[in-house]
């Protein structure tokens, strides 16, 4: 699991970056709220992620994303704060989906810990964002789909061969 927890750990701090960013520009102060919390969750997701990867003598800052990876942060940053909720929402659930995998492989006492601390928190935002999320934005979510099944495809055989 050391490439999968320096993957996800890069992949949180893009997310840190995108998602505070944006506050500053948000109006409406719950969102301010939610979009504050699912940063600070996301941190510090990044840095149990990154000491997972080195407790498996995996460096997470020599971690390279593919570009399938690259286009998932390119295409959420000019959304609009409804679309980027909605595509949030797409990739937390799909985070949710690969979490539930590492947990069933997880065979390090200390992974599962934080695995499960991990999906608790995934699934309080994905809970949070669906009371958000204007359905008339759902295209941006299943676009966030979309583009993680095809990082997977690009990703998974590079696991097999020990990147």
């Amino acid at each position: 699991l050391g490439a999968v927890f320096a993957r996800h750990a890069y992949g949180m701090r893009r997310w840190v970056d995108l998602f505070a960013s944006r506050i500053p520009a948000l109006e409406d102060p719950y969102l301010v709220e939610l979009v504050a919390a699912i940063v600070s969750q996301n941190a510090r997701h990044m840095v149990l992620f990154r000491e997972r990867a080195i407790a498996h003598q995996v460096d997470p800052d020599r971690y390279v994303c593919p570009p399938e990876g690259e286009l998932i942060y390119e295409r959420m940053a000019p959304l609009d704060a409804e679309h980027t909720l909605a595509y949030a929402l797409g990739s937390l659930e799909h985070f949710g989906d690969l979490l539930a995998v590492y947990a069933e492989a997880a065979e390090v006492d200390r992974d599962a810990v934080v695995i499960a601390e991990v999906r608790a928190d995934n699934d309080q935002a994905i809970a949070r964002l669906r009371e958000v999320v204007n359905h008339r934005a759902a295209t941006a979510a299943a676009d966030a789909h979309e583009l993680y099944r095809l990082r997977e495809l690009a990703e998974a055989p590079l696991y097999a061969d020990g990147r």
